[in-house]
């Protein structure tokens, strides 16, 4: 049976950082990974959703977990 993912993109207000939450057959692996910002209205936050985007494909495509968040930093 091949298994179902998804991703949430979002972005944690307290701590100035965009992140997504990898879903696999209906379960959160791990914490959310993502990158800081302080100015989510700057070319650094349209960066970093777009490298988060990406991710989130290789993610639904059938890339690996350690690969999706290499580069990421665990939000909590």
């Amino acid at each position: 049976m091949d298994s179902r993912r998804d991703a949430i993109l979002g972005y944690a207000d307290e701590q100035h950082a965009y992140f997504i939450r990898l879903i696999e057959n209906n379960t959160v692996l791990g914490n959310s990974y993502g990158l800081f910002c302080e100015s989510p209205n700057s070319e650094a936050a349209e960066s970093i959703m777009t490298t988060l985007f990406l991710k989130k494909s290789f993610w639904l495509n059938g890339s690996e977990f350690n690969d999706i968040v290499k580069g990421l930093n665990p939000i909590t």
